[in-house]
């Protein structure tokens, strides 16, 4: 046993201390040292980088050997898993023989991969990491390292209020006309959770039973989560709860029940917890402890996606769409997805099989991110973080979540039910037909995007002609049930269904206005389309508006509404009508002058109803309806004195007319109602 030098002292070997001599073999000593005499204060290690390693073996070991993969011998004698070892805490939050192994598993690899020549034989390279995955909680101090258990019981604390966790998530589940991850999955999971809370333990709730049951999750977190192809949709949820629960299934449940209390749903049960912001914003900081646990734990799967998306859907809620964290862990998601291959036609690019309800739950949360994607690209004008043109991901089938997650003949049966396009024949209603149709208009989108970089040419007017054309065409071979008529407010269908429909419409109509405002900066275009266009969105939101006037108070949510269409249309028409009454010039509108100006008053009138004391955007709105009204008085009433310039209304309002989504919606008071609080939630 060789020396240490401690607190400037020279330790001797067992041998020479037993026999009470200086130890001169223990320790070598530098030349220089030598030289001057000073061989007894010489302290030289061979290997200086290597001392952290070897310094304090029997530390080491006891920090190992003091956490069993075995929930029998989580509390035998001499072992405290409340402990936390400083050393540990640095050195185990992450498992570096993971993160080494797993650069050769990365997920999916494209045709010009490293690999791309040995294919047919890439398990000659993926052989000795799948059995390392597979075997990865055997070795006990890598399973339980003392900080992530830790971490763990405090993502787990959260389950002490599981009734109103429950009842928030399948609350929004009975609402949602988007939720993208199919609602089986997740209420059976809840279901096989309440077994286990309903069994005691969170009785006491104290540290030990917390530490104990985070081991327990972790120990099945850290093993390599794999689908076999003869899995079906049923019994699915069995792979990550009750025995096998898993830890990135409780972040998904926290990001859930985090954004249904933010919509208001589950009335009292929600506030008498926290109030509806504090609450969601304690879900978002849990699934990002999940998110660091589990990604450095095992590697990239189906669940991790789920929670990585869930988690943004309630950080762009908390942080709104144009805040650097949104932007962030939007990135965050397109790069999880490019790793999983989700962006790709796996049926037809890789060897790898999957059963069919996971293809299609994958190709749901590719559409549904590639929508929301192409919303804040255009808000931030910035270029979008999933491309179309690298992705062959197929459209996800219009079918029901209950079909999706049923035995396979269920599956089977739903899909001779759809159309050669893939939507169903039957007069329906299902996550998956909004999904479909959001994803189609975001296509369009992104060709937009591109075009309004160029530079203005004959060319590009003939192409965005083209767009225009071609998305039209695409709305009308949509299912009739799901395109927006006026009408559908004096049906009987469902609150969310006819929020969708108009949602939808919304975004397919400002689709042209961007076309037409691109095309409105060239001199020589009739601005004829774009009042047009213009026109029919304002009007569509003040339908909504009115709408929900006769039936509940929606101040909170139709805020979002005019935020996101009302502005941008409302300050193009008004524009168009304070130059016709300048210049005298006839108004290049198809519409009725006096009909439009009566939508600007009444828009004019929902701002000032939405202004007020603690309104986030309070003094947008006031400077807003000043200009607004100052330029709707002078139309209707010429004075002599100078009019307002055109440019007064940007300086005024301080926005950006050619992006959709204008304003930064974060501390926006939203009411109480249940019937409207879900449409809202993956909107943008």
């Amino acid at each position: 046993m060789h020396s240490r030098r401690r607190n400037g002292r020279l330790a001797s070997c067992e041998t020479c201390r037993k026999d009470k001599v200086k130890c001169d073999h223990a320790q070598p000593t530098c030349e220089r040292c030598h030289k001057r005499g000073l061989d007894d204060r010489c302290f030289y290690h061979p290997a200086p980088l290597t001392s952290a390693s070897t310094r304090r073996p029997n530390r080491q070991r006891e920090i190992r050997g003091s956490f069993s993969p075995s929930l029998r011998n989580l509390h035998s004698p001499g072992s405290n898993p409340g402990t936390l070892d400083v050393a540990a805490d640095r050195s185990s939050v992450i498992r570096p023989e993971i993160r080494a192994n797993n650069q050769l598993t990365a997920g999916y690899l494209g045709p010009t991969s490293f690999v791309a020549g040995f294919e047919g034989v890439l398990d000659v390279f993926f052989q000795d990491v799948e059995q390392f995955n597979a075997n990865g909680c055997e070795n006990p101090a890598m399973a339980t390292p003392p900080v992530l258990v830790k971490r763990t019981a405090d993502v787990l604390r959260c389950l002490q209020e599981f009734t109103t966790i429950k009842n928030l998530v399948r609350g929004y589940y009975s609402i949602s006309q988007t939720a993208v991850i199919p609602s089986p999955f997740i209420l059976n999971a809840l279901d096989e959770l309440e077994i286990v809370i309903d069994g005691g333990m969170f009785e006491r709730s104290s540290d030990e039973q917390l530490m104990t049951f985070g081991t327990f999750v972790l120990q099945n977190t850290g093993k390599s989560f794999k689908i076999p192809q003869e899995s079906d949709g049923s019994s699915f949820h069995k792979s990550f709860s009750g025995s096998s629960l898993r830890l990135e299934i409780i972040g998904v449940i926290c990001a859930l029940a985090g954004r249904a209390n933010y919509f208001g749903l589950a009335g009292s049960i929600a506030r008498h917890i926290d109030s509806r912001i504090n609450f969601p914003r304690k879900m978002s900081v849990l699934c990002d402890i999940v998110i660091q646990i589990c990604k450095s734990l095992t590697g990239l799967n189906d669940l991790t996606l789920w929670l990585v998306h869930e988690s943004l859907m309630l950080s762009k809620l908390l942080d709104g769409d144009s805040s650097s964290i949104t932007w962030n862990r939007l990135g965050e998601l397109a790069t999880d997805i490019f790793e999983l291959g989700a962006h790709r036609d796996i049926s037809s690019t890789s060897s790898i099989s999957l059963p069919s309800f996971i293809l299609e739950t994958r190709r749901r949360l590719f559409a549904a991110s590639y929508h929301f994607d192409k919303s804040v690209a255009t808000f931030l004008g910035r270029p979008p973080r999933i491309s179309w043109r690298h992705s062959d991901c197929p459209l996800p089938l219009d079918i029901s979540d209950e079909a999706l997650a049923g035995q396979p003949h269920v599956l089977d049966a739903a899909q001779r039910t759809l159309d050669a396009d893939g939507w169903s024949t039957k007069n329906t209603y299902q996550q998956a037909s909004w999904i479909r149709m959001r994803f189609i208009i975001s296509t369009f989108r992104e060709e937009i995007l591109e075009l309004s970089l160029q530079k203005p040419s004959p060319n590009r007017k003939d192409q965005l002609r083209d767009v225009s054309s071609r998305c039209h065409r695409a709305w009308s071979s949509l299912p009739k049930r799901l395109r927006y008529t006026p009408s559908c407010w004096k049906s009987d269908l469902p609150i969310g269904v006819k929020l969708m429909s108009v949602i939808s419409y919304l975004a397919y109509l400002y689709n042209d206005f961007s076309i037409q405002r691109i095309l409105h900066h060239d001199p020589e275009v009739s601005d004829t389309s774009l009042l047009d266009v213009s026109s029919e969105i304002l009007s569509t939101v003040l339908t909504l508006g009115r709408q929900w006037e006769r039936s509940v108070d929606i101040k909170g949510d139709y805020t979002w509404i005019v935020l996101v269409y009302g502005f941008s249309c409302a300050s193009v028409l008004v524009r168009a009508l304070q130059r016709q009454s300048q210049t005298g010039q006839p108004l290049l509108y198809s519409g009725s002058r006096a009909s439009l100006l009566r939508n600007l008053s009444v828009f004019i009138s929902h701002l000032e109803s939405m202004d007020g004391a603690g309104q986030a955007n309070s003094s947008l709105f006031t400077r807003a309806i000043s200009v607004l009204s100052a330029i709707v008085d002078e139309i209707l009433e010429p004075r002599p004195e100078a009019p307002i310039e055109n440019s007064s209304l940007d300086t005024a309002l301080e926005f950006n007319t050619d992006a959709p989504f204008l304003f930064d919606l974060q501390g926006i008071d939203l009411i109480d109602t249940e019937n409207f609080r879900i449409a809202f939630d993956d909107m943008l």
